[in-house]
């Protein structure tokens, strides 16, 4: 049976539903089909897209949130960028459909996907046939989905079961009611408070946030990613927001700035960087937190488990109602299964044994139940988890899996299977040798290898990244069964397996906390590198660490930790991991290579900061002229190592315009010593990149 979209349309606003419709052929039909239902519908239509006249990039949709639309078009023919589309579908008010363009059914699995350059590592673009066959089973399996290809007759049908909606009236639910009465029974105390309202998209959270806002009879100010998403946020406040980005609120604090609100409304929480969020919340007598418990924007499970526990006085609150649209609205439930958006379920821990086995990724892309357990644990664990990793688990090269299956009488084969573990890895290296020389040079940094690549790029060994080895994306284990040795198990079945297959060395990329520190350490990794900064996205300094294999690999690591443990010397924000620096700074050949990487190549002054001062201490060394450049006799690299001063002082005492030209002139320096101390080494260096550049 056929039905007109505006027939269908106007069910959809009386029972308070969305509806998603598919649109598959080529690129003229399927553009002809738009400005006809266009057409035939009034509306928004909201469009993203990086082909057609008027839309948004996908890549810009992170401004859509908090806001309301009606109908929508996501344009997936050259690429499926799946956080966008997530949110693209959260903005839509009952009464919308949205429309999905894609290439012809029958070779869109086979079609190379543009996205797939963000999260396909070191190998560009591919097709993604197991992340479309996915979707594919999910139309197919959705009897509310409307399906338009080209050459077929459109599958519009109205709904079966369309109960009428009564669509709000503008006063709270009384799950909003009870939420705004315990925010706004608080009075003036000691003890800071702490809110958080976790919620699905369309819940009402932004409201009950606007609705605080317009009842409390002092101050309230407003945070969140952009000042676009509070749209919502500021309609029922009923008057205008006192907004600040976070950064900015930030500094404002810390200059000791008067804070004169009550209330600080934190909107999207779990898109902004826990550094800052945690930083800011200190500030504030009160707070109220908004997040999604979906995984676009950061899992709000995971956001209470790795972030809301570690504050104190901090009260949960669940709306689970929707507000935007009807229970058990098509759309909705179509997108919790096509990008595994649901929480899964919380399960009781069971007796059983557990058994350690890898599988593989057309194993999880080919078992629907498998590949929502797998990413389900990787969401409760992770609130940084977002369909963007969904895409790269199903179709990225080169990675390995493996997993704890609890056993018992309850789970007797696959289908009824529990797991309890997650590790998730992906290879790196094996460079060729001239590559990973202009890696440590400063001059290419290819896409993926991420810590094969920091080692020669920030430490001392391009060797690293010539090296087979494998790197932990992620690493789960269900809370209920913590502290049993899983997570280390399972990193002990993939060294097996590494060691089977030759690889030279494990390694892990983390934040780095004494927790975690802890665990890489017992697990058999050993530290070989540490970020010379706080990293905004966890406000901690990034970490690596390695697991060596091969002889080549130990020695690797054995010289790794003598320089860390030199370098850690002149590091004194490290002080809380207890860990051990070394007083012996002499001048060694990894140092002068350092130097000459710095002096004549492109090295980045962070990672040849230890370098540099162990140089300035030595006192036997044949002093170079004094530069006669536009500092004089000056040493703009003694002023800022010796005296202290910033950047900016010295660009002032000296003359200079700049920090681009400090830097110029602290390379110059440094090639003075080169050009006395190293002329051979120079010349070895020089010789990589005659041969990397024939």
């Amino acid at each position: 049976m056929y039905s007109s979209l505006p027939d269908i349309c106007a069910q959809l606003r009386q029972c308070g539903f969305r509806r998603l419709l598919v649109l598959s052929g080529e690129n003229t039909w399927v553009e002809q089909q738009l400005t006809q239902i266009k057409a035939q519908l009034s509306g928004d239509w909201l469009t993203l897209s990086s082909h057609l006249s008027a839309a948004m990039l996908p890549e810009k949709a992170h401004l859509l949130l908090g806001r309301e639309y009606t109908h929508a078009i996501f344009d997936a023919r050259s690429g499926f960028h799946s956080e966008a589309f997530a949110i693209l579908a959260g903005t839509l008010k009952a009464g919308s459909l949205l429309v999905v363009c894609t290439p012809p059914h029958e070779i869109w699995p086979q079609s190379e996907d543009a996205d797939s350059v963000r999260w396909n590592e070191q190998l560009g673009i591919i097709s993604t046939p197991n992340f479309i066959h996915h979707i594919q089973r999910i139309i197919k399996a959705s009897p509310q989905t409307l399906i338009y290809q080209q050459g077929q007759e459109p599958q519009f049908a109205l709904l079966t079961d369309c109960p009428t909606w009564q669509s709000p009236t503008g006063q709270p639910t009384q799950q909003q009611q009870f939420a705004l009465n315990q925010m706004l029974s608080t009075t003036q105390s000691v003890e800071q408070k702490i809110w958080g309202i976790i919620a699905a998209r369309g819940r009402g959270k932004s409201t009950v946030a606007g609705m605080l806002i317009q009842q409390w009879q002092g101050e309230c100010w407003c945070c969140a990613p952009a000042k676009v998403a509070t749209q919502v946020l500021e309609q029922y406040a009923g008057k205008s927001l006192t907004f600040w980005a976070p950064d900015t609120l930030l500094q404002y604090c810390q200059r000791g700035e008067q804070v004169s609100a009550d209330w600080l409304i934190i909107d999207e929480a779990a898109t902004i960087p826990t550094y800052i969020l945690r930083q800011i919340i200190t500030y504030f007598p009160r707070v109220l937190m908004t997040t999604t418990v979906d995984g676009y924007e950061g899992t709000g499970r995971g956001f209470i488990n790795k972030f809301c526990v570690t504050l104190n006085h901090f009260t949960a609150l669940t709306l689970n109602e929707p507000i935007r649209f009807a229970r058990n609205d098509p759309l909705e439930n179509w997108l919790n299964q096509a990008l595994l958006l649901s929480e899964p379920p919380q399960q009781l821990p069971v007796d059983g044994n557990i058994q350690l086995e890898i599988i593989s990724q057309s194993q999880l892309a080919n078992n629907a139940e498998r590949l929502s357990r797998f990413y389900g644990l990787l969401t409760s664990a992770h609130y940084r988890t977002s369909p963007l990793d969904l895409r790269r688990l199903l179709d990225a090269q080169n990675q390995y899996f493996s997993v704890a299956r609890l056993m018992g009488d309850h789970y007797v084969s696959h289908q009824s299977e529990r797991y309890v573990g997650a590790l998730w890895m992906i290879s790196e290296g094996k460079l060729d040798e001239a590559l990973s020389w202009q890696v440590w040079a400063g001059l290419r940094r290819p896409r993926g290898n991420l810590v094969a690549q920091s080692l020669a790029a920030h430490s001392y060994f391009p060797s690293a990244a010539q090296m087979s080895s494998r790197r932990v994306m992620r690493i789960a284990v269900e809370s209920a069964y913590r502290r049993k040795k899983i997570g280390f198990q399972l990193i002990e079945l993939q060294k097996k397996q590494a060691q089977q297959q030759g690889l030279d060395y494990l390694s892990v990329s983390f934040g780095l906390t004494p927790e975690l520190l802890a665990f890489w350490q017992a697990a058999g990794f050993g530290l070989v590198r540490i970020g010379s900064h706080k990293e905004a996205s966890s406000g901690c300094f990034s970490a690596m660490a390695i697991m060596p294999i091969s002889v080549e690999a130990q020695k690797l690591y054995s010289r790794a930790d003598y320089l860390l443990q030199r370098d850690l010397f002149w590091r004194n924000d490290l002080n809380e991991f207890n860990l051990k620096s070394s007083q012996e700074q002499s001048l060694t050949t990894e140092d002068w290579m350092e130097l000459i990487g710095f002096s004549q190549y492109s090295r980045p002054m962070a990672a040849s900061s230890a370098a540099i001062q162990r140089l300035l201490m030595q006192d036997n060394l044949i002093k170079p002229p004094s530069a006669e450049h536009q500092c004089g006799s000056q040493s703009v690299l003694a002023l800022y190592f010796r005296d202290g001063l910033s950047i900016a002082e010295i660009c002032t005492q000296v003359g200079l315009t700049g920090q681009k030209q400090w830097i110029k002139q602290a390379r110059l320096e440094v090639g003075l010593y080169i050009r006395y101390q190293q002329l051979e080494l120079t010349a070895m260096i020089e010789q990589k990149f005659t041969i990397s550049y024939p």
